[in-house]
């Protein structure tokens, strides 16, 4: 046996430099599928032979039809397996074209093995660093692609791949080399690999597909089930005996020397043993043929030296001088024959891996019924489609995801897909942030009504409200015309406008800390009861949450969707009945899983920077406005400034004093009564006392003003008065003057500015009396004092209090309870700026803005 051979010598060095010489070798093997409606029928289906090495008779050729089905290949570090696999897979592709014969390869080590073959236009794919999940993804598609098989067989009525092949039936798939390095390696790491690689080689030989297996080690790792199905064994130098032996039945093997790399032996059948040199791929095969090989040794007592081939007889010449490699020549004249030839790509039984980013314009979304949110891997069907979002079926979706895995991408996405909807009714999009401002790049949209930071209760308060008045509305509207979704309405109403509402919470852990507690109780009972509610009327929620438990029992029963990004705990793969090594640690943004599938989340645009997206979402919306696209209607925000002329002077027999939080409209009081104005200092009680008072005498039948206060409030001189006393002598004749004449005057106001001013004066009983008298008149006395005082327990601050009617400014928790004997909500002072408080009327409280006059 020579010590080296080039495959080059074994198969033709002309098919390295002729692609049309590859084309004739592939019509001598009857591999060119003829596409006619019937095809050419053959004497024989193709076999599968291909030139490995030299043995001592001449060439040894190996038939992995024939042979095989299956083939394992043994040895150790060094002995040359990876280029054997080479030369094979070489042998093979020269004398078979892709419509008879495809190629995948498995390489646990990283590829190298088969970094050239890779680029033959038979291969359909290559697989390397495997995790159990994506082994367990290779092991369903290879399933598939036997299904698929199984399906074409049944459909031609025909008992095997061979028979169909024999028929030249044009549909006929192409036979199906796995080769798989390193085995062992990949059976320690993933043990049901083997169940399933068991599986493949009992049902492959009738459907055409084959596997090599090649290790280092097969002790161990080659079952009873996988060795009764590969017959065809080559063993090149193998560390012990034992090794040889699994391999082979016989110990030659370990007896190969390492001086001579290649050197293989070959079971093709019972005691048929053939030891031969592989052929090698990797050098520089000229058309010369190559010079007889002559080995000269010392004849001396022992081993003797080798002679050396002298320097001037060997080939000269750098590796970049030479050119491109026996490899590199030989595909790239396999791959211009598969061109000239016109022989289409083959089809990939092996989807790729899904891509990192996604473009969600080309995703086909079309509806709002299927709202568009990323890639799907479907390996079972050997197929990657869009994964939608189907409002009316799905009702609610949860998105699990630690920072940076991307769930407020996911949002964006579900967002912009509500505003691709040109074959059905519009959708429109509310957003509570409530994480770090991801949200924030949809205000531009017109069909997103508004997006609130989480710290802004009023708007959050307010959407909540919003939504939840409109599934009550929706309700009694849609059982009208018996509909059970809003699809069903916008058909039997005749209402194709009816929009599809979508709330994004992004960052549903903050917002039960701020809202499920306390008196906000009731929000987060809100929003939980409009998850449950809104399906069927068009209303959808979507959250964030960053972990499982997050998510409470009340919402989690309304949740019926879920996707899952990567997570930081592998505990909380476990709660979502996922296995943690589904998604890898450094899995791209927006990789997740969906229903139990691998899916990678679109954005619009397909831009990974967050700047680009941004960018080409603001072209987005302008597209939108440009085509007619109204605007979906905003949450507003409180104004600090109400103007008198914004709001109606009269609610009914009531006058309008502000503008209310709940309802954004006009707020209005009886003007009769007791009425009490408290506030800590610079809170705007003297403003909002005057802008009462003089709305009430403006629009009500009091006509008469009285003052009882102090000389320096600048209320005695902005507002005209029938009678004022500015300190406790005239308060008291003035009260007490009152108190007489009210009963047989029109109605008037009376204002008590500093009310705690006046206790233990001699103005205090008089006071109280006038007190009593409006309290059972149509006169309206509206007193004024700074909160802290009103804590007292005088009789004439209780008269005052016990009204339990009054504005509150700027208040805290507390002040309902001890001033007014009504429970406020938990309020922070901050959010109410001058002249907004607290309206106290029949032991109920409603947040308001106090209307300032025009002039």
């Amino acid at each position: 046996l020579p010590q080296a051979i080039s495959l080059l010598t074994l198969i033709g060095p002309e098919l390295a430099a002729d692609p049309s010489a590859v084309i004739e070798r592939w019509n001598e093997s009857v591999s060119i599928t003829d596409r006619g409606d019937h095809g050419v029928p053959r004497k024989r289906p193709p076999g599968l032979r291909a030139p490995v090495g030299q043995g001592a008779a001449g060439p040894l050729t190996i038939d992995l039809r024939l042979h095989g089905p299956h083939a394992l290949v043994g040895g150790t570090t060094g002995s040359g397996k990876s280029e054997f696999l080479q030369t094979w897979v070489l042998g093979l592709a020269a004398g078979y074209s892709p419509d008879s014969l495809t190629f995948l390869f498995v390489d646990y080590k990283g590829g190298a093995a088969f970094a050239d073959c890779v680029h033959l236009p038979h291969t359909v794919g290559l697989v390397t660093d495997l995790s159990p999940h994506l082994v367990q993804r290779a092991l369903i598609s290879l399933n598939a692609e036997l299904h698929y098989r199984e399906r074409i067989l049944q459909a031609k009525k025909a008992k095997d791949l061979m028979e169909l092949q024999r028929r030249g039936d044009p549909d006929s798939p192409p036979s199906l080399v796995i080769v798989v390095d390193e085995f062992a390696a990949l059976v320690q790491e993933v043990p049901e690999f083997v169940d399933g690689v068991v599986n493949v080689a009992q049902r492959g030989r009738s459907l055409g597909l084959h596997l090599i297996l090649a290790t280092q080690r097969p002790a161990g790792v080659i079952k009873d089930n996988l060795r009764a199905n590969t017959n065809l064994r080559i063993a090149l130098r193998m560390a012990d005996e034992d090794d040889s032996t699994d391999v082979l039945g016989d110990a030659v093997a370990a007896s190969f020397s390492p001086d001579v790399p290649g050197r293989a032996a070959a079971k093709t059948g019972p005691g048929r043993i053939t030891n031969f040199q592989a052929g090698y791929a990797g050098g520089w095969t000229s058309d010369e043929p190559p010079p007889a090989q002559l080995d000269i040794h010392d004849l001396v007592s022992g081993g003797g030296q080798m002679w050396e081939e002298p320097e001037d007889d060997r080939p000269s010449g750098s590796t970049q001088e030479r050119g491109p490699n026996d490899i590199a020549r030989l595909v790239s004249a396999i791959s211009s024959a598969a061109e000239q030839a016109g022989i289409p790509a083959p089809r990939r039984p092996w989807m790729p891996d899904l891509a990192r980013s996604y473009d969600l314009q080309f995703l086909g979304q079309r509806r709002d019924t299927e709202l568009a949110i990323g890639v799907l891997d479907d390996p079972a069907h050997q197929e990657q489609r869009t994964a939608f979002f189907r409002p009316d079926e799905d009702g609610n979706m949860a998105v699990f995801g630690t920072s940076g895995a991307g769930v407020s991408t996911v949002l964006r996405t579900l967002a912009v897909s509500a505003g691709i909807t040109p074959r059905s009714g519009p959708c429109q999009v509310y957003g509570l942030d409530f994480g770090t401002g991801g949200l924030r790049m949809l205000e531009g949209l017109p069909h997103v009504g508004s997006v609130i930071s989480g710290d802004d209760s009023e708007r959050v308060t307010r959407l909540i409200s919003m939504l939840r008045a409109m599934v009550d509305d929706r309700a009694d509207r849609y059982s009208a015309v018996r509909a059970s979704t809003i699809t069903e309405y916008r058909r039997l109403a005749e209402r194709p406008d009816e929009p599809r509402i979508l709330l994004l919470l992004d960052g549903l852990g903050a917002f039960r800390d701020a809202y499920e507690m306390a008196n906000y109780g009731a929000i987060f009972t809100a929003f939980t009861q409009l998850a449950a509610a809104g399906r069927p009327v068009g209303i959808h929620v979507i959250v964030t949450a960053d972990r499982p438990n997050v998510v409470p029992s009340t919402l989690n029963s309304t949740v019926q969707r879920r996707l899952v990004l990567r997570l930081a705990d592998d505990n909380d793969y476990m709660l979502l009945d996922i296995k943690p090594d589904v998604i890898g640690g450094n899995a791209a943004p927006g990789r997740g899983v969906i229903d139990g599938f691998d899916v990678q989340v679109a954005v619009f645009g397909g831009h990974v920077n967050v700047a680009d997206q941004a960018a080409a979402i603001e072209r987005f919306a302008e597209t939108m406005r440009a085509h007619g696209v109204p605007d979906a209607p905003p949450v507003r925000r409180l104004p600090e400034i109400v103007r008198a002329s914004e709001l109606p002077a009269m609610v009914g027999s009531r006058v309008t004093i502000g503008m209310a939080d709940d309802t954004l409209d006009a707020v209005a009081i009886e003007p009769s009564g007791l009425f009490l104005i408290s506030g800590p200092p610079g809170s705007g009680r003297t403003t909002s006392l005057a802008s009462i008072v003089s709305t009430v005498r403006r629009n009500s039948m009091h006509t008469r003003g009285y003052y009882i206060g102090n000389s320096r409030s600048p209320l005695p001189r902005m507002l005209p008065w029938h009678s004022a006393a500015l300190d406790t002598d005239t308060a008291a004749d003035l009260a007490r003057e009152l108190a007489v004449s009210l009963t047989t005057e029109p109605p008037s106001v009376i204002v008590i500015e500093g009310m705690t001013d006046f206790l233990a004066s001699p103005a205090e009983m008089a006071l109280q009396d006038l007190i009593r008298v409006v309290k059972t008149s149509d006169h309206m006395l509206i007193a004024e004092s700074e909160t802290s005082t009103l804590t007292q327990s005088w009789p004439l601050v209780q008269a005052m209090r016990s009204a339990r009617r009054g504005l509150a400014l700027q208040p805290e928790q507390s002040d309902g309870d001890s001033i007014f004997r009504t429970s406020f909500p938990r309020v922070a002072r901050r959010d109410f700026p001058l002249g907004r408080g607290l309206l106290v009327e029949g032991g109920k409280s409603r947040r308001v803005q106090i209307l300032l006059p025009d002039a």
